[in-house]
């Protein structure tokens, strides 16, 4: 621990587990027009600076601090530095460490404030790498907000509220644009992460291509959105929990040329509980869908493309679908939707099984067409890291874009019926993908952009349906009352346990992607 010692000694910060919660004096966080961080000039409201060019494939993994004093109070917090965690939240961020245990990393960085150091020590370990505090992993700068609980927040700055809670990219305070200043430091903190794991890797040294990176919710928020080229305007549209794990994987661009980073989300949101409701943080919604990707066949466990080739389920794969079905059982299934494909219908049926198991009522498999997987035509049975040209001889990209499209409208409807419904979806990486692009707005062109592992699961939220609903109108079309989803996790693999794809692996692992089959 002496190095977490020292860093913090240099940036006036102690990281220590015997550090408690006191009652905070007002004055003592009451915004004064400055701060420590004021001189460090990086609350510009600005245009995120571009991603820095890399060299080889680098992997970072988030994690969010565990939960503090003010997270259990519902003070809002911001870049102040009174809260520590709490047990509860110790115990998070232990959770997490052993999530991590068998991992290697290069490097940590971490936010200097004292929840983020306190858990980057407990995740770190006794692990020897380098420990560097970057100030721009600081939580958003939220200036008078910080130090109010969310009642007096509403009480004293009513329509300044409002705004930060339903129009957060455009709030401002103080003269200040937090959310738009925050993207902008994101785009700091990456130039530094980045170029300094881009350089390490070159050493060749096992563990230092991966970084892990320890901060804040809306910072890893903005952090995730920045590397996506998503705008401000997707705050608190990608959940981030306490504990939680998220994990990106950066590739020199196909073809070279120094251009931009290619990326891949291989998670969102692994959190240390259960990806189901309010626990978690974030807003729930009344309606949700919940996307499972298909146990393995013998085909995943050898890299080969399957596409529509018929195959059962391995024994790892009937196992990881009954894993995948014990964890639904958290929720009650209104509808269950599978692929036409047989390792997904076994798949699903193993989702309602547990369902009545745990004394549910069993949903019918509906198998719906349109969420069979992409045909790779005679590409398939061959290794997929050899498919170097695949989309010259599959399924034309405009047609499984829209079917799928058709298959994600049926879903979103089906849950935002009256009072909302929990709709699970079972299907293929490259269907679950496309999903996620459609609740995101993305196009086509980056399908590639999320893995989805064996017997893994995505849940998308959709806490603004009863408004949308509302500002639609009895007499509008069902379609036109359909609210923008949340992503509560992606590829999230926690339930599989010893059957889980482990979060860091050989560059192999994941230097091809895009192809259902190699991810």
């Amino acid at each position: 621990m002496t190095q977490f010692r020292q860093a913090h000694k240099q940036n006036r910060y102690i990281c220590s587990a015997a550090v408690v919660d006191a009652e905070v004096d007002e004055a003592s966080y009451v915004w004064q027009g400055a701060d420590q961080f004021t001189e460090l000039d990086d609350r510009r409201d600005a245009q995120p600076l571009a991603l820095p060019v890399v060299s080889a494939p680098l992997r970072v993994v988030l994690v969010r601090h565990g939960q503090s004093t003010w997270n259990a109070s519902g003070r809002i917090q911001g870049s102040s530095d009174f809260a520590v965690l709490t047990p509860k939240g110790e115990a998070q961020a232990d959770t997490t460490r052993q999530m991590l245990l068998d991992d290697r990393f290069g490097r940590l960085f971490h936010s200097p404030l004292l929840r983020a150091a306190r858990t980057a020590e407990i995740v770190w370990g006794s692990r020897a790498g380098q420990v560097s505090v970057l100030h721009c992993l600081r939580e958003i700068d939220l200036y008078s907000f910080q130090g109010l609980v969310k009642s007096e927040g509403k009480a004293r700055y009513g329509e300044q509220y409002r705004m930060w809670q339903q129009r957060a990219a455009e709030f401002e305070i103080d003269g200040q644009a937090p959310v738009r200043e925050l993207w902008f430091r994101a785009s700091l903190a990456w130039r530094e992460i980045l170029g300094v794991t881009d350089e390490a890797a070159a050493s060749g040294e096992p563990g230092a291509a991966c970084s892990l990176v320890v901060a804040h919710n809306a910072v890893n928020q903005a952090l995730i959105c920045v590397a996506l080229g998503l705008p401000p305007t997707f705050f608190r549209r990608l959940v981030q929990s306490n504990g939680a794990t998220s994990v990106l994987d950066f590739m020199p661009p196909r073809g070279g040329g120094g251009g931009a980073p290619t990326l891949v989300v291989d998670r969102l949101n692994q959190s240390p509980g259960p990806p189901f409701g309010s626990g978690g943080g974030g807003r729930v919604g009344p309606g949700r869908i919940v996307l499972v990707r298909t146990g393995a066949t013998e085909a995943t466990a050898e890299g080969l493309l399957s596409g529509v080739t018929e195959a059962p389920l391995s024994s790892l794969g009937v196992e990881q679908a009954r894993q995948a079905g014990q964890l639904l059982t958290d929720l009650q299934v209104d509808m269950l939707l599978s692929s036409p494909q047989r390792r997904a219908v076994a798949t699903a049926d193993e989702v309602a099984a547990a369902q009545a198991a745990a004394g549910r009522p069993a949903p019918a498999v509906a198998v719906h067409a349109a969420l069979r997987n992409r045909d790779w035509g005679p590409l398939e049975g061959t290794p997929a890291a050899q498919a170097l040209d695949a989309d010259a001889a599959a399924e034309r990209l405009p047609d499984f874009w829209q079917r799928t499209g058709e298959a994600w409208e049926a879903a979103a409807a089906a849950a935002h019926k009256p009072g909302g419904r929990t709709v699970a979806v079972v299907a293929h990486s490259a269907v679950i993908s496309a999903m996620l692009c459609r609740c995101l707005g993305l196009g086509a062109e980056r399908l590639s952009l999320f893995r989805s592992a064996p017997g893994g699961v995505t849940v998308i939220e959709f806490p603004d349906m009863m408004a949308a609903a509302g500002a639609a109108g009895a007499d509008a079309p069902e379609a036109a009352a359909l609210s923008a989803g949340v992503v509560r996790c992606a590829n999230y693999t926690a339930h599989l346990g010893r059957w889980a794809v482990p979060i860091t692996g050989t560059d192999a692992d994941y230097a091809v992607c895009g192809i259902d089959g190699c991810f």
